[in-house]
C-alpha cells in the first residue's frame, strides 16, 4: 500500500484526487457549465414496482404487465430526450389495470430531485385535461 505523501500539489489550478471517483464529475475551472444526462430513476421505481407488487386488487398476470409498463417508462425517461407521447401510453395503458398505480407514479416522480419532475407534471396534466 502506497504511503501518503505530506503536502503534496498539483501546481496551479491542478487537482489531486485519491480514493475511487468512479461515476463523479470532476470540474475544474471557472464559468463552467455542468450538464448532466444521466438521470437515475431507479430508487423511485423502486418505490412504485412494491406498490404494484403489494397491491391487493391486482391479478398476477395485471402485475406483471404493469410492471413491464413501468420499466418502459423508466427506460424512457433515463434517456437524454423524452419521448412525452410515448410515456402518456404507457401510462394509459398503467391507468386501465390500475389508476392507484398511476397515481402513486406520477406522486413519486414529481420530486424535484428525480430530474424527470417537469416532464411528468406535463403528461399528467394532459391525462387529467383528457379524462375530463
Amino acid at each position: 500500500m502506497a504511503k501518503k505523501r505530506d503536502g503534496l500539489s498539483a501546481g496551479n489550478g491542478g487537482i489531486v484526487i485519491g480514493g475511487n471517483v468512479s461515476r463523479s464529475n470532476i470540474v475544474s475551472g471557472n464559468n463552467n457549465v455542468i450538464s448532466n444526462q444521466n438521470i437515475n430513476v431507479a430508487p423511485m421505481f423502486e418505490k412504485i414496482y412494491r406498490f404494484v407488487e403489494t397491491h391487493p386488487k391486482l391479478q398476477a398476470s395485471k402485475k406483471k404487465d404493469a410492471k413491464e409498463e413501468l420499466k418502459e417508462i423508466q427506460t424512457a425517461l433515463e434517456e437524454p430526450t423524452t419521448d412525452e407521447n410515448f410515456i402518456a401510453r404507457r401510462f394509459r395503458n398503467i391507468k386501465r389495470m390500475a389508476p392507484e398505480i398511476v397515481d402513486v407514479a406520477f406522486e413519486t416522480l414529481k420530486n424535484p430531485i428525480s430530474g424527470v419532475a417537469e416532464v411528468i407534471n406535463r403528461i399528467a396534466q394532459k391525462m387529467a385535461e383528457s379524462a375530463k
